[in-house]
């Protein structure tokens, strides 16, 4: 009787363990837009030729907060601002 019920619940685990295995093989193929946004905005912050005002890497940041935003990012311009690399305010 006893072994009848551990082959069950073995049974039930494997298949478990096969959903959860298949889930995170899907959520890995899956892309997170907002990763990418983060990973190419970071990129293009540094590399870009600036002013001597700043503005144009601080248009650049909140074109791009905007965009991120819109992908669903929770923070604020400055919190962005940061993430991007960039240097505190004086």
């Amino acid at each position: 009787m006893r072994a009848a019920r551990l082959q069950e619940a073995l049974k039930g685990l494997t298949a478990a363990i096969h959903y959860v295995e298949s889930e995170l093989a899907a959520m890995k193929a899956e892309h997170d837009p907002l990763a990418s946004h983060i990973f190419v905005s970071r990129r293009y912050y540094r590399n870009v030729n600036d002013t001597k005002s700043g503005k144009r890497r601080e248009m650049i940041a909140r074109l791009s907060f905007n965009t991120a935003c819109e992908l669903g990012f929770r923070g604020s311009l400055d919190e962005w601002e940061r993430l991007m690399g960039a240097v505190a305010r004086r």
